[in-house]
């Protein structure tokens, strides 16, 4: 006689199952501590201890769906909460950030973004990536966009404006809204290089319309990869999450029908993991800290160095906004620049410059050859086959003739925000020893 269903009152076929081992356990632990170079005894400790404990559980390492409070979740609250927006959403990378902020206004084939001459190959390539058109402006003595080339270079086809605030300095960023509030095209902030960083009392990543954040190994605050992207707006805020993960899943009835027009469509995978999560929520809780003593450090050497002739330094926005991770300064020309660099690097002071790079500088413009050369990765030929090709932009090498003088001259000091009074003392004497023999 057949076993009454189980849906019916019956039996259940299979009564239970597990506990099974959790998929990531101690052996994944333990490789993620290895990372941290402990002392061969204390990790044996570590070991000892960890086997020990025979009831651990692995953590769920995918944000959503998670059983405990995901550590995304707070790092994206606890970054919202650092640079005052309402909406924060966090990615794998500040490239990503930058493609779903394009996305999320609806940026795409025959449209145009200015991007600075100088900045990570990244700002501009997400552009190209998005189906749209990168248009290379000047940056001027802060080494940031400057408002004036951003003016020429609108066009009918400009739909944003990224102002990069790079090596931690900031950019000039009333000037920058007053030319894009006058032409009412949106402003996303690069702050790539300048987590927690300001302008007028205002965070960078809260100014314009969206901002897009690196938490790389080498940026202001990191968690080895990752990024987030902040706004104000919350329509751009839903547009963004849909695009970061696959699908629109994240509208207010995520099965439901649009609540406006083209917010259904197909995206891609940028969420972050909760490895990442984890160690940018400590990170972003030591952001002013670790700002400030950037800051102090990087103007103790600065208030050592003699004056010199020919000496100037990077012209600052908001002086008390900058992240104080890097000191520029310009020298007289190119050929002065050529020698002192390598001499300060000989005094042990860590400076770095365009003539001392083992690899092409990805940051500045001229190396772009997949922009220069209207590359595509595909037989559609876009984004360039997205206008009518007399009216591409001619790219050259020389197309920004500021940017490259200004980079031909200057010289960056590495800030670490660990160096003590006595280490900046040293690095002053070095680059004074070294510039009152060439600047005489």
């Amino acid at each position: 006689m057949a076993t009454k269903l189980a849906i019916e009152g019956g039996p259940k076929a299979v009564d239970k199952l597990g506990p099974f081992p959790t998929k990531i356990g101690k052996d994944e632990l333990l490789e993620v501590l290895d990372l941290w170079q402990f002392s061969d005894g204390n990790m044996e400790k570590i070991r000892a201890i960890i086997d020990a404990d025979k009831g651990v559980k692995g953590p769920h390492l995918f944000r959503y769906y998670n059983p405990r409070p995901s550590k995304v979740a707070a790092a994206e609250k606890a970054m919202k909460e650092l640079i005052g927006t309402k909406y924060c959403m966090a990615t794998n990378s500040c490239t990503s950030a930058l493609i779903a902020a394009y996305r999320a206004l609806g940026i795409g084939a025959g449209d145009e973004v200015i991007v600075p001459a100088y900045t990570f190959f990244a700002t501009s390539a997400t552009v190209v990536a998005s189906n749209a058109i990168p248009i290379i402006a000047d940056v001027d003595e802060t080494l940031c966009l400057s408002a004036e080339s951003v003016e020429k270079a609108i066009t009918k086809r400009t739909k944003a404006i990224v102002p990069v605030h790079m090596r931690g300095g900031v950019a000039q960023m009333d000037a920058i809204m007053d030319v894009a509030n006058k032409h009412g095209i949106p402003v996303i902030e690069d702050t790539a290089q300048a987590a927690g960083g300001s302008f007028k009392g205002k965070m960078l990543g809260s100014i314009g319309t969206i901002g897009c954040f690196s938490f790389d190994y080498y940026k202001v605050i990191v968690s080895g990869e990752g990024g987030f992207m902040t706004t104000n707006n919350e329509r751009l805020y839903t547009r963004a999450l849909n695009w970061h993960d696959c699908a629109a899943c994240w509208r207010p009835d995520r099965f439901g029908p649009e609540k406006e027009n083209e917010d259904l469509f197909c995206g891609e995978n940028y969420r972050m993991s909760e490895l990442e999560g984890a160690v940018a929520l400590a990170q972003i809780r030591k952001a002013k800290t670790i700002v400030s003593k950037h800051f102090a450090a990087k103007n103790k050497i600065k208030s050592a160095i003699e004056k010199f002739k020919g000496l100037s330094f990077r012209r600052l926005a908001d002086d008390a906004g900058d992240t104080g991770i890097c000191l520029i300064m310009f020298l007289p020309d190119a050929d002065t620049t050529k020698k002192v660099l390598p001499a300060l690097q000989a005094e042990g002071v860590p400076a770095g410059g365009i003539y001392d790079s083992k690899v092409r500088d990805w940051h500045t413009y001229n190396y772009w050859e997949h922009i220069l050369q209207y590359k595509s990765v595909s037989k559609d030929r876009l984004p360039w086959s997205g206008v009518p090709e007399n009216e591409l932009p001619k790219y050259t090498k020389d197309m920004c003739p500021k940017s490259l003088e200004l980079l031909s001259k200057a010289i960056l000091i590495d800030i670490d925000y660990n160096l003590q009074d006595e280490d900046c003392n040293k690095m002053a004497a070095g680059i004074n020893k070294v510039l009152s023999a060439y600047l005489k």
